[in-house]
């Protein structure tokens, strides 16, 4: 199996840091076992690449993998209190299509669901550390699968709540709060906050 390292953003460094990331002098954010590298707008726009401990060749049905650079991110206090990555969005016209171009490029798919259990037909993927969920939408138009957003865990919600100025609300998942940062903060990915797992 393939394990995430870090994932490549396409954002500016003090979009983060002014919702309470420490930065450090590399544009990196550390995150228990993964890093966020904010290589800034020129890369491109929202997630850019996940990052991984191998070698990989291009693109798993349409999402942009790559080797993570060498080294370690020294990490940074974060005032918001973020903890780690929870979990990365993939969005698709196909669920399994797109579940098993990810398999295929080392990662293990844990579970597939569907409505009512779930919001969408839904697969997830572990990269290592690092939870890839894929969400299929359907529309009138086929395209390949694309970055969505990232949801960070964070110790402490209301103190993340009152740097982001926004109020949480309940998450699907029983017993967690989750909110999200609105794109007035100038970030090209969507991004969460959530509560610790019970």
């Amino acid at each position: 199996m393939a394990a995430a390292r870090s994932l490549a953003i396409a954002d500016d460094p003090a979009a983060w840091a002014a919702l309470g990331f420490g930065v450090d002098a590399a544009g990196a954010i550390a995150l228990g076992p993964l890093a966020l590298h904010l290589v800034g707008r020129e890369a491109g726009e929202g997630i850019v690449a996940l990052e991984l401990d191998r070698a990989v060749a291009g693109d798993a049905d349409g999402l942009p993998l790559r080797a993570a650079p060498p080294g370690q991110t020294a990490g940074a206090p974060h005032p918001n209190g973020a903890q780690a990555v929870d979990h990365v969005v993939a969005l698709t016209d196909d669920r399994d299509r797109t579940a098993d171009a990810l398999a295929a490029a080392g990662g293990d798919v844990r579970r597939r669901g569907g409505p009512p259990a779930l919001p969408a037909p839904m697969a997830f993927v572990r990269f290592g550390p690092l939870i890839v969920e894929v969400a299929a939408r359907k529309g009138t138009v086929p395209f390949l699968a694309r970055w969505w957003g990232v949801t960070v865990t964070v110790e402490d919600l209301d103190v993340a709540s009152a740097i982001v100025g926004v109020q949480p609300r309940l998450a699907v998942q029983p017993g967690r709060r989750i909110l999200t940062v609105p794109r007035s903060a100038g970030l090209s990915t969507a991004l969460a906050l959530m509560s610790p797992r019970v």
